[in-house]
């Protein structure tokens, strides 16, 4: 099973570790950093499709039945700061960070970049003012797997004959 608070708390963990920027979900109400003392830069996140299967396949071991699935996710990455300039610097630190610096942390974690999409301006005119953001999406894969029990069938009659058993 895919587990997304996990996925985030990975993210969230690591960045802060090499890039020093907060990493919040404000969809999901997280506060906004900003709002804080000395913060005016921070990353936000959501996942816009969450599940995408690509492709998968079945295993058996005894009375396991175990399915794996490859699935790929849309993360939108977004930067939000007081200027500009910042929001520009920042959003290309952590493009450069999945494809660099983090891939292998979260390939560590069975999560690979399959693909980073362009940068984007996302600036949004906010009552007075102007809220300064640029992002980016990132696709990443992984794996689902799911396992159950199976009955195993010990004796069988096929035309008359019993097969297996004692």
């Amino acid at each position: 099973m895919i587990d997304y608070n996990q996925i985030k708390e990975t993210l969230r963990s690591q960045i802060w570790t090499d890039l020093g920027r907060f990493f919040v979900d404000l969809e999901n109400g997280d506060p906004r950093p900003d709002n804080q003392d000395n913060i005016d830069t921070f990353i936000s996140h959501k996942f816009t499709t969450p599940y995408v299967e690509q492709a998968g396949y079945e295993t058996s071991e005894s009375t396991t039945l175990t399915r794996v699935n490859v699935a790929t996710m849309t993360l939108s990455l977004t930067v939000y700061s007081s200027d500009k300039g910042t929001a520009l610097n920042t959003a290309h630190e952590l493009k450069r960070w999945f494809r660099f610096h983090g891939y292998e942390y979260l390939k560590e974690h069975d999560l690979i970049v399959q693909s980073i999409e362009p940068m984007q301006d996302r600036t949004t005119f906010l009552e007075t003012d102007y809220d300064q953001r640029c992002g980016f999406d990132v696709i990443l894969r992984t794996t689902d797997e799911a396992t159950r029990s199976i009955e195993i069938i010990e004796r069988a009659e096929v035309n008359g004959d019993i097969i297996g058993g004692e």
